[in-house]
């Protein structure tokens, strides 16, 4: 019996495996060069744009929208990613700059005052609540890199009015 459970397990994961790529609205035999690897990123990073954009927009069906979109674009750049330092960094570039259209009230208003890489630092950290290694894990930076963006963002938003 135990050896049918494992069996079944595989098959689970090769299936999840095949099929990633389509769940975020790349059609079969269009996704990149290197699709093990892309299926993993996205297997790893999806939680966290699903929860980002969804935020970021303030409706679950936008953000998973948003997501989706930003890691279908990635398929057309995964190989300029690949040769990046972090292709985490070019996937949250898409994601970043696709969110914007639909960000909710409050969000504008922290662009108004912020870069938007601190106010997504911000929104990871406070708003996502994933710890600092892992916000910066997301955004494909290092850890004293995403502690600097943090600070800096809310130095930025002491120091101004945001109404």
């Amino acid at each position: 019996m135990p050896a049918r459970s494992a069996s079944a397990r595989a098959n689970r994961a090769e299936s999840t495996a095949r099929t990633a790529p389509r769940a975020c609205g790349v059609p079969a035999g269009q996704g990149p060069r290197s699709p093990l690897a892309y299926d993993a990123f996205c297997r790893d990073h999806w939680p966290v744009y699903l929860a980002y954009a969804t935020v970021a927009a303030g409706c679950p069906r936008i953000g998973a929208d948003i997501a989706r979109g930003a890691l279908r674009d990635l398929t057309f750049r995964w190989d300029t990613a690949l040769s990046a330092a972090a292709p985490a960094t070019v996937a949250w570039e898409l994601l970043s700059d696709k969110s914007v259209p639909h960000h909710t009230p409050s969000v504008r208003r922290l662009r108004r005052v912020l870069g938007p890489r601190e106010v997504d630092a911000l929104l990871l950290r406070y708003r996502v609540g994933l710890s600092a290694p892992a916000a910066a894990h997301a955004m494909g930076l290092d850890g004293p890199g995403f502690e600097l963006l943090r600070a800096r963002a809310l130095r930025g938003i002491t120091q101004r009015t945001l109404w």
